[in-house]
């Protein structure tokens, strides 16, 4: 994804990893919030409840995101056994996630909004530091809502399967369970063919068009 061995490409990555690590953080982080609430105790002790970057990244998955555009945190264990309804629990646990970083996206594009109606950004006038400003809220909401809707695919290993399952009748949750054993293959495949991209594109759009009509108000 990043050339980060040419000026550029360094540049960009620099612009592009605060976006990044908030974006894994809050997501894992809200995976692990709603798991508490609902009951397992258990996310406390696992050091999951916290924003710090370092207790929710994945390094294969931070690697692979920075080279194709396409990677994951580490996952939240949930121990749905502490769950007074398991099925909703888990289903509820899976969609914090992505709706997380979807509520983010509409608080960095608020806080944009902000940043222009106070003149410290300013699209009309180049300067070093409006344009740092500028590219990290961009980016940041760009990637909040890329990051969303990319995990509310509604396949296995992706949380949209989780939440999907919650809704199918019972003689279709069996193609869930089967599709769950080939996840790393699932990935492998999104992973070599860009496959992703196309899929969540146009709704990826759509999301980032109506955040700009806040900009425009």
């Amino acid at each position: 994804m990043f050339n980060i061995f040419s000026r550029e490409g360094l540049i960009s990555f620099l612009y592009f990893l605060p976006a990044l690590l908030i974006s894994l953080s809050v997501h894992e982080f809200a995976h692990a919030f709603m798991a508490y609430k609902l009951g397992d105790r258990s996310q406390k002790a696992l050091g999951r409840m916290t924003l710090n970057p370092l207790a929710h990244i994945d390094w294969w998955g931070f690697l692979c995101i920075v080279l194709f555009g396409f990677g994951w945190g580490k996952p939240v264990i949930v121990d749905d056994r502490n769950f007074k309804n398991r099925a909703k629990g888990n289903m509820l646990t899976a969609l914090a996630g992505p709706m997380s970083n979807l509520l983010m996206a509409v608080l960095f594009t608020v806080i944009l909004k902000i940043c222009m109606m106070v003149g410290l950004v300013d699209f009309a006038i180049s300067t070093t530091s409006g344009n740092v400003i500028t590219n990290m809220l961009v980016l940041s909401i760009q990637f909040n809502v890329i990051f969303g809707i990319f995990n509310m695919l509604p396949i296995p290993p992706f949380d949209g399967s989780k939440v999907l399952f919650y809704f199918l009748p019972q003689k279709f949750k069996g193609i869930m369970y089967t599709l769950e054993t080939y996840s790393f293959y699932i990935i492998l495949i999104f992973i070599i063919t860009g496959a992703g991209g196309y899929i969540i594109t146009p709704l990826v759009n759509l999301i980032l068009k109506l955040l700009q009509m806040i900009l425009v108000i």
